[in-house]
């Protein structure tokens, strides 16, 4: 796949996608301000993300309540100004199993 400024697109699904995709087999919704960062590849593997600070922060800042990130980002916890981390909960995932952290009771 190619995107319209023709940047070749990694051969993994978005989290978010995984996400929606087990709310919609499930029918069950997701949680209310809910925000899932990272890459899930074809084999499975999730994928660090990039600029996980900056995400995390803007997030926050638009809403998300929850911001589900890759286990790989969390040395990286550190980064987060506390303001953010006092308005937004931080889970971190280490596979596709995530189903618990994404849909609501």
């Amino acid at each position: 796949m190619t995107n319209l400024l023709g940047a070749n697109i990694a051969t993994g699904i978005g989290a978010a996608v995984y996400a929606a995709v087990m709310s919609a087999i499930y029918k069950k919704n997701l949680k209310p301000g809910l925000g899932v960062l990272g890459n899930i590849s074809v084999g499975g593997a999730v994928e660090r993300v990039i600029n996980f600070a900056d995400k995390v922060s803007v997030l926050s800042e638009n809403g998300a309540k929850n911001v589900l990130m890759p286990m790989d980002n969390l040395n990286e916890l550190q980064n987060i100004p506390q303001s953010v981390l006092g308005n937004t909960d931080v889970p971190f995932y280490s596979n596709c199993r995530m189903q618990k952290c994404i849909l609501s009771e």
